[in-house]
């Protein structure tokens, strides 16, 4: 496991009990409260702290902090106990947090059916390539990726992926079957992406949906969500309504947009609204 390689520790524990929950002040206390006289601390390339290790009688516990500040308390117990620093590049910190809860998620969590279709991802693959060209390299956020179709075509792409879902389930069976990677993939609300997610230049909506007048002030507010994480963002949708009320959303955030019909699918993916800065 990356998080206990870059501690050089055989095994850690995080205090936190899920990937959604790294944004919480609490578990930072709790670290505070742990009793501990040995500790290791994690800065990144630029001398930040963004993890810490302490040893407890069940073993070490770990706080990550790159969705939240480290606290003045909790250097000040890292002052007073024995403590070695380790350094490593953020990314690669953040890779080996998402590695551990995903791990963490196929352990627990059952799998959904599986709906991968190699016809669809033939499909998208064929509109992301019209539509991005050659963006080998760069980087795709995945968002609410399902199981992981939209993420095994941009990987083919050759681009780095992020993937993420708020259905344990999706992604328990995107892990297993390969189309999701642990290091990649968080279990999270798309409506607070921006706590956990830099910008990026690339990004996926696949399927949004179904916008009825009773839920369309979510999904409105997921839209903006993600396009204020990208600038070159392709959504899908099953019918061309929906695909209206994202153009309108995209155009009222002051992007260009381009909706079109996919006629190589008679339902998935069939709507395709093209919006960029």
């Amino acid at each position: 496991m990356r998080a206990a390689l870059l501690f050089d520790l055989d095994e850690v524990k995080f205090i936190e009990p899920s990937f959604d929950k790294l944004i919480d002040e609490q578990f930072t206390n709790d670290l505070i409260n742990i009793r501990s006289s040995r500790g290791r601390l994690l800065i990144n390339e630029s001398e930040w702290p963004i993890a810490v290790a302490l040893e407890t009688d069940s073993g070490w516990v770990a706080g990550t902090f790159t969705y939240r500040n480290i606290s003045e308390e909790l250097l000040d117990k890292l002052e007073q106990i024995d403590i070695e620093i380790y350094q490593e590049k953020q990314t690669e910190w953040e890779a080996a947090v998402r590695e551990y809860y995903s791990l963490e998620l196929i352990r627990k969590v059952p799998p959904a059916l599986d709906d991968f279709s190699p016809h669809r991802a033939e499909n998208l693959l064929h509109i992301l390539r019209e539509k991005w060209g050659n963006v080998r390299d760069k980087i795709c956020l995945d968002a609410a990726c399902g199981t992981g179709v939209g993420s095994v075509v941009a990987r083919t792409m050759g681009m780095s992926v992020i993937s993420f879902d708020n259905d344990p389930s999706l992604l328990s069976c995107g892990l297993r079957a390969g189309r999701l990677l642990p290091e990649e993939t968080m279990c999270i609300d798309a409506t607070f992406a921006s706590r956990y997610i830099k910008e990026v230049e690339y990004g996926l909506i696949l399927m949004a949906g179904e916008i009825t007048p009773f839920n369309s002030i979510l999904w409105k507010r997921i839209v903006n969500e993600i396009l204020s994480l990208t600038e070159n963002t392709i959504l899908t949708t099953g019918t061309e309504k929906e695909a209206f009320m994202i153009s309108q959303w995209s155009k009222e955030r002051g992007r260009e947009v381009e909706v079109f019909e996919n006629e190589r699918s008679d339902f998935y993916d069939r709507w395709v609204c093209e919006t960029w800065k």
